[in-house]
């Protein structure tokens, strides 16, 4: 055979094979495609089989309690008054659906700032018992500033105060003696009279005595009690009070009670470890306007006692601005708000830590969806609780804190994400186990923040416990009646649940800084936040019964 002819032959052979071999590579890469994907439906059907095993055996304990309690009324968890209960008719109204944090209601109208003062309503005292209270000069300033003659009770001055004691409301008669020159001494010459000092008012103008005050506030705040049910009460003990006067007492106190609120504030921002978060309040703006969802936060910090609370209108980004003025440098540990992030990004030195306690919360509720998969995170997350259970209970220093996170918790935590990593693809983003793992992937370097400082919280359960008194008082008054209104209720709230805190009865804690926020130096109001309170003047307190 010729050459050519055999070296075109070659060439053709080697054509050939080179398109065999393709073909054959080609067919390797789709059959480790098709391989990738068995594995990953096998996967699949092996979290859907326990699935399915998990429902079955939901099944069958459901149909056991069925036989077991074949009888049960399809309408059981109703609670109907005065017959059963009409599916069409609406829902009846307590009568205090529109009380306010503050005691406001749609038809108790609060006067402006800017209007004029309305004379002081009288209040219907002629059942209440009555003790009089004598005041008088001490012997050596009974002497005219002009004369020097010695002064003679030429008359007294009377003021009525309502006081509250435990079990009991009273009228007390405050007789103040008024000096002046003597008859004789007089004729001579006309001298200004001298009264007697008068008991500390803890509102100028008002009627109101601190313990009163005080037992209003405990009252809604603490105990949740509305000032509707509250007047009720007060005129049992023969106290008859309008609703727009005991609202003008909550937002007087709450005035004289605001610079504690802000001394508290400076406190827990100087420890440069703040955590806080928030819930939603309805609250009316005023006749013929919508409804507004406005916002009550808690702000606490792990290294200082209180709980501080603030009212705002809206959650946009430009509140966190006042509610943490010219905070820099520190850690701020939350829930994953993007607001956060836009904070921190104005702020020098401000890093944004993330709460595991939301995390778990997300895998808990993917239980349903993928239990397989959601009880390994949550075991994952759990161990990160149970090592910070262990730091707390050896009481270990910082150093040795933070070691044990840099190894042990770092460990887990990147255990985590190797398990995660081949599972975040098979699950939508609409689903419970996508929304769970895309909420790990963004908050990513959020959750580690507690891997480098030791002080820093896993958590913010701290602001989630502070936030459950309001949420069981919004069970009770509903609505804030304006947004002066939600912000006493935020100063209130603020003293209150610092004082439980603290360890401190708030009743004997507002008697006493009530009458004594007056006259105490300003720049001493520190002393007044309940945790130094309870160390300055707790002891000299009486507590109550």
């Amino acid at each position: 055979m010729p050459v050519d002819a055999l070296l075109q032959e070659n060439a053709a052979l080697r054509r050939e094979l080179a398109a065999r071999t393709g073909q054959v590579t080609e067919r390797d890469s789709r059959i480790a495609d098709l391989e990738s994907q068995l594995e990953v439906l096998a996967k699949k059907l092996q979290l859907t089989a326990r699935e399915r095993q998990l429902l079955e055996q939901k099944l069958k304990h459901l149909q056991a309690l069925r036989r077991r309690h074949p009888f049960l009324d399809p309408g059981q968890g109703l609670l109907a008054f005065d017959g059963e209960a009409s599916q069409t008719e609406p829902e009846a109204q307590p009568a205090h659906v529109n009380e306010a944090p503050d005691g406001e209601t749609p038809h108790d109208s609060i006067r402006g700032r800017h209007k004029p003062k309305q004379p002081a309503r009288k209040l219907d005292t002629s059942n209440l018992p009555v003790e009089h209270v004598h005041h008088e000069l001490p012997i050596e300033e009974r002497v005219c500033a002009s004369t020097g003659k010695q002064l003679v009770v030429v008359g007294e001055k009377l003021e009525d105060e309502v006081e509250y004691q435990p079990g009991f409301i009273k009228l007390i008669v405050h007789h103040r003696a008024v000096y002046g020159l003597s008859e004789e001494d007089a004729r001579e010459r006309q001298a200004p009279d001298v009264v007697a000092a008068g008991p500390t008012r803890p509102l100028e103008g008002s009627i109101a005595g601190a313990g009163l005050l005080a037992w209003v506030l405990v009252q809604k705040y603490a105990r949740h009690l509305p000032l509707y049910r509250q007047e009720t009460i007060l005129e049992h003990h023969g106290l008859k009070i309008s609703r727009q006067t005991t609202c003008d007492w909550v937002l007087g106190a709450a005035h004289q009670l605001g610079p504690i609120q802000s001394a508290l504030r400076r406190v827990i921002l100087a420890t440069k470890v703040v955590q806080t978060d928030d819930t939603t309040v309805k609250c009316q703006l005023g006749k013929g306007q919508k409804h507004i969802l406005a916002h009550l936060w808690t702000t606490v910090s792990p290294l200082t006692d209180g709980v501080l609370y603030d009212f705002t209108e809206s959650r946009e980004h430009e509140h966190l601005f006042t509610m943490l003025p010219g905070y820099e440098g520190g850690v701020l540990l939350g829930d994953g708000y993007a607001g956060y992030a836009t904070f921190a990004g104005a702020r020098r030195g401000v890093v944004v830590a993330g709460c595991w306690a939301h995390a778990l919360r997300k895998f808990r509720d993917a239980l349903g969806e993928a239990p397989l998969l959601a009880v390994s995170a949550m075991t994952h997350i759990g161990k990160l609780f149970d090592y910070e259970k262990e730091a707390r209970d050896q009481e270990l220093p910082l150093e040795e804190h933070l070691a044990l996170r840099k190894t042990r918790s770092a460990q887990v935590l990147d255990e985590l994400d190797d398990e995660l990593a081949g599972w975040r693809d098979l699950y939508s983003e609409g689903g419970k186990m996508g929304e769970a793992c895309k909420y790990l992937e963004n908050q990513r370097a959020c959750l580690r923040v507690f891997l480098d400082d030791a002080r820093v919280p896993i958590h913010n359960n701290a602001c989630e416990v502070a936030i459950r008194p309001v949420a069981v008082g919004r069970r009770n008054w509903l609505f804030a009646g304006s947004v002066r209104g939600g912000q006493a209720a935020a100063t209130i709230y603020t003293l209150v649940e610092s004082c439980k805190q603290a360890g401190v009865d708030p009743y004997c804690y507002l008697v006493d800084v009530l009458t004594r926020v007056a006259t105490h130096p300003a720049s001493r109001v520190e002393d007044l936040i309940p945790a130094n309170w309870k160390r300055l003047f707790g002891p000299a307190v009486t507590p109550q019964p």
